[in-house]
């Protein structure tokens, strides 16, 4: 099992069985460190499992799951590190709570939407997905999941191509559905570096966000 899981789920998406709250316990239990909720067009479970995350020495990171479509694929991208409190998400989670049926995003509108809250824009590569699709547009590709190894190293070669931050996670959703568990994604040995690369570009964007502050006054 890994400490590091960036791609979990907590009641606030369909299917999700716990609360921000319990889901941060459960990361616990599961002898998580880092892990980062990405409820689906949702942040409002964030403040709370970051809340007890930190009680229980489990480190919380703000994120976002926004599913999209490109030319007939659908596919998701994480936002990560984001200022949940920004107008463009609140807005965007109270539409999808109004209205549970929502076309899909496109790619632009996931990173525009992403960018605009200060966060981190990680590709979920779909099943299928051919040379035309713009991986070199996004921060980073999950890289490590449910996919089979071979596919792994497919993504970790177009990491090392376009530059980009490489993540992975195991998409929790239930304790009834696999994958079960928080953490339960192999890193094949390489989850140390994983989790002190994105800890590193999280540390980096919030930098950014602080120079530009002071530069804005």
């Amino acid at each position: 099992m890994a400490q590091t899981d960036l791609h979990i789920h907590s009641s606030l998406t369909a299917g999700g069985e716990l609360s921000p709250r319990a889901l941060a316990e459960r990361c616990c239990e599961a002898r998580l460190t880092l892990a980062a909720l990405t409820d689906r067009r949702a942040v409002s479970g964030v403040p709370e499992c970051i809340w007890r995350g930190a009680q229980l020495g489990v480190r919380i990171v703000p994120g976002v799951e926004l599913d999209c479509r490109w030319r007939e694929q659908d596919f998701l991208v994480l936002g990560y590190c984001l200022d949940i409190t920004h107008p463009a998400l609140l807005e965007m989670e109270r539409n999808a709570r109004e209205n549970p049926v929502q076309p899909p995003f496109t790619a632009g509108q996931a990173l525009g939407l992403i960018r605009m809250a200060g966060g981190l824009a990680v590709l979920v590569p779909p099943n299928e997905m051919d040379d035309t699709f713009p991986v070199a547009a996004f921060d980073g590709i999950a890289a490590y999941g449910s996919h089979a190894r071979a596919d792994t190293a497919r993504y970790l070669s177009l990491a090392r191509r376009y530059d980009l931050l490489v993540t992975g996670g195991s998409g929790f959703l239930s304790e009834n559905r696999p994958p079960h568990r928080p953490g339960a994604v192999d890193f094949y040995g390489q989850e140390q570096r994983i989790s002190a690369d994105f800890l590193a570009a999280a540390t980096h964007l919030n930098k950014e966000k602080r120079s530009f502050h002071h530069d804005s006054i």
